[in-house]
């Protein structure tokens, strides 16, 4: 026998668009945290090009370097420098002289102590951040005690300001959003952070209000 089929009508849901999701992540670099614009640079030139060359290889010695016992670190920096045919003596003398005043500083025992971390992955959330970040970005040394994290950043690309509160507000942004994901890591630890300008060379550690202020001010570029 023959069977009739009633007509179903078909629920709203099926035609409408799906609600936004309220919780989805983004995860994001610290540089997406825009408190404002950073110094405008001058432009390229022979100058400048070399200033930021000289940057950069201080700050990769001084990335490497304090994996070594300090009796082999020069002659390892020598060989490192001896790698590029374009420096001068004069050039590899200067990077030299300027890395190894740092890292013998006694003032900065702490930070270049062997076994601190260099190029260390920082990835996480934390209440201070805004809704749905997560933060993942790499620090360029992170020192860690029973009772303290320092967090530490190399700077190479312009001169160093004269105090922190002078800090280009996007290097702030980047430090809070490390230091309000160690906070939640390291919940019993005191969190300290601090820039190196290798252009000097400069240590500055930064106040934690400093950058408690930063934070509230930032915004995410998604």
């Amino acid at each position: 026998a023959d069977r009739q089929v009633s007509a179903i009508s078909s629920p709203d849901w099926l035609t409408q668009p799906a609600p936004p999701d309220k919780n989805i992540s983004h995860v994001l670099a610290p540089s997406a945290l825009l408190t404002g614009k950073t110094p405008v640079l001058p432009p390229i030139g022979p100058q400048r090009a070399a200033r930021l060359k000289r940057g950069r290889l201080i700050h990769a010695l001084l990335e490497r370097l304090p994996a070594l016992a300090e009796e082999g670190r020069e002659a390892a920096a020598l060989r490192f420098l001896a790698c590029d045919k374009t420096l001068t003596n004069a050039e590899r003398s200067d990077i030299l002289t300027v890395t190894l005043a740092v890292l013998n500083d006694p003032k900065l025992a702490e930070v270049f102590a062997y076994g601190g971390r260099a190029e260390a992955p920082i990835i996480g959330r934390s209440d201070k951040l805004p809704d749905g970040v997560i933060i993942n970005g790499r620090v360029d040394r992170l020192v860690t005690t029973d009772t303290t994290v320092l967090i530490l950043d190399f700077k190479t690309d312009r001169p160093p300001p004269t105090s922190p509160d002078a800090v280009a507000p996007a290097y702030l942004a980047q430090m809070a959003a490390y230091a309000a994901v160690l906070e939640t890591a390291y919940p019993r630890r005191a969190i300290r952070t601090a820039l190196l300008w290798t252009d000097g060379p400069v240590l500055m550690e930064l106040p934690p209000d400093l950058l408690e202020k930063a934070l509230s001010h930032s915004s995410v570029a998604v």
